[in-house]
C-alpha cells in the first residue's frame, strides 16, 4: 500500500445551533476541506501526541 502525507489540523467550531464541537479538517485539495467527526478516545488520542 502506498503513503501520502495529508494536512490536517484539530478545529473547534460552532453549530448552527449554537453547539461548540471539535472536528479533524484535513486538507484534500486547495479549495477543499473534509471534516472527520472523531469519538472522545480518538480527539485525546491526537491531542495527546501534540
Amino acid at each position: 500500500m502506498d503513503s501520502k502525507t495529508v494536512v490536517g489540523k484539530l478545529e473547534q467550531r460552532t453549530s448552527k445551533s449554537g453547539n461548540l464541537y471539535t472536528c479533524l479538517v484535513i486538507k484534500l485539495t486547495p479549495t477543499y476541506d473534509k471534516l472527520v467527526f472523531l469519538t472522545q478516545a480518538e480527539l485525546e488520542l491526537l491531542k495527546s501526541t501534540k
